[in-house]
């Protein structure tokens, strides 16, 4: 798998995968793919993502006392529900906006000015 995927998922610790948050992981690109071809793995039960975000040491912990990015405390149920693209019932079509609104406040102000403008899935 070419290095600009990345595959963010639930299988635990896996050679070249990054835990993220409580039982989210993110890597182990090649030996989940090898997975899927092998029908070891069905690729509904994975996220995989095309580009990524990287930053210098202390750059994003600057960024977000800035006020560019905002942090959630969040179950691994509702970040990979976008996972499952058949379940309609429980999720929307934008993760970020569905995130900050469940926030309230500012954050679901900011959501509903910026709803819509991104991170549809894109299904193949």
């Amino acid at each position: 798998m070419p290095e600009e995927y990345s595959i963010l998922h639930t299988h635990g610790y896996i050679k070249d995968s990054v835990r993220v948050a409580p039982g989210i992981y993110v890597g182990g690109s090649r030996e989940l793919v090898d997975e899927v071809r092998r029908n070891e793995l069905d690729p509904s039960d994975a996220l995989f993502v095309k580009g990524h975000a990287a930053w210098v040491a202390g750059q994003l912990q600057r960024e977000i006392s800035k006020g560019v990015w905002y942090t959630a405390s969040c179950s691994e149920d509702f970040i990979l529900r976008y996972v499952k693209p058949h379940d309609n019932s429980i999720r929307g079509e934008d993760l970020w906006t569905e995130l900050l609104t469940t926030m309230g406040g500012r954050f679901e102000e900011i959501a509903w000015k910026h709803s819509g403008k991104g991170d549809t899935r894109m299904m193949p």
